[in-house]
C-alpha cells in the first residue's frame, strides 16, 4: 500500500514543460482516480478529493459526481451541491449544468447557489436579474439565506423594482424560520425587527444558525463570526456580545483579547448585562 501510494503522487506530481500538457495530463489522472474512487478504492477517492481541495475544478465535479451517486461513499446532496458550486464558479460548465438539474428537482439550496453564481459574476456572466428570480425560488423552498439575498436586491432595487416593504416582509420570514429552527419564542427574539434595524437584525440571528446549523446552513463558526461582525458595526448589542465571545475564545477568528475586550464594551454602553462578567474577568488578565 506505501509503495502505491508514493508512485500515485509521483505521477499525479510529475511536470512537464508545456502548460496545456499539463492540464492534459492532470485531467487524465483525474478520470482515472474518479474511475478508482467509483470502483471503492479508498485511495482514489482520498487522492480525488486532495485535488478538489486544491482547486481542481475536474476533480471538484468528479467529488461532487461521486457524492450525488452515492457510490462508494454515502449519497450527500449538500456536498453535491457544494462541490458543483466550486467548480461552476471557475467556469465549468458540466457542474453549471448539475446544479441546475439539482435545482430542477426541486432543491432550494440548488437555486440559492445559482443566484450567488449570477449575481457575483463569479464563472457566469454578471446577471442580477437572474440571480433575484433565483433566489426568490430558493426563498419560496425556506432558504434563510436566500430570503436575506432576495430581501437586500427588494431593498435596493438591484435586479428588478425597488420595493422596501418586501424586503422588510423577507426579513422578518428569515427571522421567523431561524426562530423555529432555535426553538426560540417572539419574545426571547425581541419582537419583529422594523425599519433599518431589519437587516442588521437577521444578520445576527443568522449568525446564531451558523454556530448550530440547521435550516439549509451548515455549522460553521468563521461565517458566523463574520454575520455577527456586520451586525455588532450595525450596532446590534447582542451581535457585538457574540463577536466578543468569539474574539475571546477564537470561536472563527484568531484569539483577541483587545478586540474582545472593545466590543465587549460597546455592548455594555448599550445596557447588556451579559458584558459584565467578561469584562471582570478580562480585566483580571
Amino acid at each position: 500500500m506505501r509503495i502505491f501510494t508514493a508512485w500515485l503522487i509521483a505521477f499525479l506530481s510529475w511536470h512537464g514543460t508545456a502548460g496545456a500538457q499539463q492540464e492534459e495530463r492532470i485531467s487524465d489522472s483525474t478520470d482515472w482516480l474518479r474511475s478508482m474512487a467509483e470502483s471503492g478504492t479508498t485511495e482514489g477517492h482520498l487522492m480525488l478529493l486532495d485535488q478538489a481541495m486544491h482547486g481542481s475544478a475536474e476533480a471538484q465535479y468528479a467529488v461532487a459526481l461521486l457524492f450525488r451517486g452515492g457510490a462508494p461513499i454515502l449519497q450527500d446532496i449538500d456536498s453535491t451541491r457544494y462541490w458543483f458550486q466550486k467548480a461552476a464558479s471557475q467556469g465549468h460548465r458540466a457542474s453549471l449544468e448539475g446544479l441546475r438539474l439539482l435545482a430542477s428537482e426541486g432543491d432550494s439550496g440548488a437555486f440559492y447557489s445559482l443566484g450567488i453564481l449570477s449575481r457575483d459574476g463569479v464563472g457566469v456572466p454578471r446577471d442580477a436579474e437572474a440571480a433575484r428570480k433565483a433566489f426568490r425560488l430558493s426563498a419560496e423552498g425556506g432558504h434563510v439565506l436566500a430570503l436575506f439575498a432576495e430581501a437586500d436586491m427588494l431593498m435596493t432595487g438591484e435586479g428588478g423594482a425597488l420595493d422596501r416593504t418586501a424586503a422588510l416582509v423577507r426579513y422578518g420570514r428569515a427571522n421567523g424560520l431561524v426562530r423555529a429552527e432555535l426553538k426560540l419564542s417572539t419574545e426571547e427574539v425581541g419582537g419583529e425587527p422594523r425599519g433599518g434595524a431589519a437587516r442588521a437584525i437577521t444578520q445576527y440571528w443568522i449568525g446564531k444558525l451558523y454556530l448550530i446549523g440547521g435550516t439549509g446552513v451548515r455549522r460553521n463558526s468563521s461565517k458566523a463570526a463574520a454575520w455577527f461582525a456586520d451586525a455588532a458595526n450595525s450596532g446590534v448589542d447582542k451581535a457585538q456580545y457574540e463577536l466578543a465571545i468569539s474574539y475571546l475564545h477564537g470561536r472563527g477568528v484568531t484569539r483577541d483579547e483587545v478586540a474582545a475586550r472593545t466590543w465587549l464594551k460597546r455592548a455594555a454602553e448599550q445596557g447588556m448585562v451579559l458584558t459584565q462578567r467578561e469584562l471582570v474577568l478580562l480585566e483580571g488578565l
